[in-house]
C-alpha cells in the first residue's frame, strides 16, 4: 500500500484521532478558510512572477521564477508534438515518485508551490503568506520541505530540480491606508522574507509518524487537548 500526502496538511496535524478519522474514515470537519487569502496569494504571485527574485528581499540572490502549465495544456502540447515544458516551466501540480519512510513504507507527495526559482547555483521554493509580522516559518517547515522532496525526487511528469538550496516564506502584513476614493483604498503591505533551514531527516520522521497513525487498527483515543474532539464528545452526550 502506498500513502499520499499533500504538503499543505503536514504542519497542521495536531490530533491523531482527527487525522485518522479524516484519512481512513473520510470524515472531516471543514472550517471556513476565507477566500480572500487565496486571492492575496494569487495576486502576489501574478505580480512577482515576471520579476527577479531579489526584488522580494535583499537577502535573496538573483533568480528567475518558473511559470506553471496546466495538465490540459500539457496534453494539448503533446498532441501537437510540442515540448510539454520549457526550461522555466513546471506543471501546475508537481508530484514525487514513490518515496519510502523510515520503516520502508511507500508514499507520494503532490501539491502546488507558490513560487519556484532558479538561481545561478541551485533552486529555491518560496511561499506567500498574508499574516502578522512574527516569523511563521515553524508553522510551514514540513510543507516547504515536502515541495523540496518532490522536486528532487519527481515523478515522470515533473522536472527534476536539484539541489534545492533555499526555502522560505514571504510574509505580507497589512499596514496603514495611504489613499482612497469612493470605491477603493490603497493600503501598504509590509513584506518580509524568512528563511527555513531544510531538515530532511525531520521530514521523514514526520511522514513515518503519520503513517504509523494511519496503520492503527482502531480509531485513536480522544485527545483532551483537541478542541474538536472535546466538541464532538459534548455533541455525542446531547
Amino acid at each position: 500500500m502506498s500513502y499520499y500526502f499533500p504538503p499543505s496538511e503536514l504542519d497542521f496535524i495536531k490530533c491523531k484521532r482527527c487525522y485518522y478519522i479524516k484519512k481512513i474514515k473520510k470524515l472531516e470537519y471543514r472550517g471556513t478558510f476565507p477566500q480572500v487569502f487565496n486571492d492575496f496569494d494569487r495576486d502576489q504571485k501574478n505580480y512577482f512572477i515576471s520579476k527577479n527574485a531579489n526584488v522580494l528581499s535583499e537577502k535573496l540572490p538573483k533568480g528567475n521564477f518558473f511559470t506553471t502549465v496546466t495538465k490540459d495544456d500539457m496534453k494539448e502540447r503533446k498532441k501537437n508534438n510540442l515540448t510539454k515544458l520549457s526550461e522555466l516551466e513546471l506543471p501546475a501540480t508537481i508530484k514525487s515518485k514513490e518515496l519510502k519512510d523510515k520503516k520502508k513504507r511507500t508514499f507520494t507527495i503532490a501539491g502546488k508551490p507558490d513560487l519556484v526559482v532558479k538561481f545561478d547555483k541551485g533552486y529555491g521554493i518560496l511561499d506567500f503568506k498574508t499574516t502578522g509580522e512574527i516569523d511563521k516559518t515553524k508553522n510551514y517547515k514540513y510543507q516547504l520541505e515536502a515541495y523540496a522532496q518532490i522536486l528532487e525526487n519527481p515523478d515522470n511528469d515533473t522536472p527534476k530540480l536539484s539541489p534545492i538550496t533555499l526555502t522560505g516564506l514571504i510574509q505580507f502584513t497589512p499596514e496603514k491606508i495611504i489613499s482612497h476614493d469612493s470605491s477603493s483604498i490603497s493600503q501598504k503591505m509590509k513584506m518580509q522574507y524568512f528563511s527555513i533551514n531544510r531538515n530532511k531527516d525531520n521530514f521523514y520522521n514526520r511522514i513515518t509518524e503519520l503513517i504509523d497513525i494511519l496503520e492503527k487498527k482502531q480509531v485513536p483515543v480522544f485527545d483532551a487537548r483537541c478542541e474538536l474532539c472535546n466538541y464532538s464528545r459534548e455533541i455525542a452526550k446531547l
